[in-house]
């Protein structure tokens, strides 16, 4: 059975690989370096490691976390009104690092003519884009649709990767995983009053704030639940799951523990 452990060296490998990708020293003068989310990195890499050949694994799993530093750079654009010339500079540059980690997505894809993936990477950046926008969109929508907008931007790209290779066990995983990932951070940011979209949208429909956090635990634990379920179809990868839900679930429990010691 696959344990986390096993692909500690993977992680060291694919990080190594994205610094030596994106080091710009000017760049890097401005703006903050790229943090890699070592869950899309292991649990990509371990789906891709058992359908696709070693040159393509690593090629797919590279070219996801250069789309994902881009999406994320972008998204740190700021939008308030330009006091400076060196905020301008700053914002300039920002927007201009996410388009420098979009083009080595496309340059590692397109050199190894890899084209029907660079097809899945397009459509899926469109589709994140979109469904970004509906999470910005002021008209207040039900928890479902934000739910549903969340899971795209999340976990898109690895989902259709995953169909690709016709693997819907894996699609669900990514899909579940990242989910609960963003229950995780949106519960933490609400106890220190920052409602983001999926706290927001079920805080509008019960208006009771004592109600929150047990409806959130609830619906943590439900998609637990499934994710185990799921993991249970993926045989040797079964145990490689259930240690990333459990280190999620226990750095929330841990932090409660922190705060009721505080």
């Amino acid at each position: 059975m696959v344990r986390m452990s096993q692909f500690n060296d993977k992680v060291k490998e694919f990080k190594k690989s994205f610094n030596s990708l994106t080091k710009h020293s000017y760049l890097e003068r401005y703006i903050q370096v790229p943090i890699i989310d070592e869950d899309k990195l292991r649990l990509l890499y371990a789906m891709l490691s058992e359908h696709a050949t070693k040159n393509e694994a690593k090629v797919f799993t590279l070219s996801a976390l250069l789309v994902q530093a881009a999406l994320d750079v972008h998204e740190d654009v700021s939008l308030q009104k330009l006091q400076s010339d060196s905020t301008r500079k700053n914002r300039q540059l920002t927007v201009l690092a996410g388009d420098y980690y979009s083009s080595l997505y496309y340059y590692l894809l397109a050199e190894g003519k890899y084209h029907p993936m660079i097809q899945i990477f397009s459509r899926s950046i469109q589709e994140i884009n979109e469904h970004k926008m509906n999470l910005y969109d002021k008209d207040e929508r039900s928890y479902d649709e934000i739910k549903s907008n969340v899971e795209k931007v999340e976990s898109i790209l690895m989902q259709n990767i995953a169909h690709y290779y016709e693997q819907t066990d894996w699609k669900e995983i990514f899909n579940d995983y990242f989910y609960l990932k963003r229950l995780v951070r949106e519960r933490e940011q609400y106890k220190v009053g920052k409602k983001l979209p999926l706290i927001h949208s079920l805080y509008q429909e019960t208006k009771h704030p004592d109600l929150m956090i047990g409806l959130w635990e609830q619906k943590i634990e439900e998609v637990k639940d499934r994710l185990l379920s799921t993991s249970k179809r993926l045989h040797k990868f079964e145990g490689f799951i259930i240690e990333h839900v459990d280190r999620l679930v226990c750095t929330i429990e841990y932090d409660e523990f922190l705060a009721e010691k505080g």
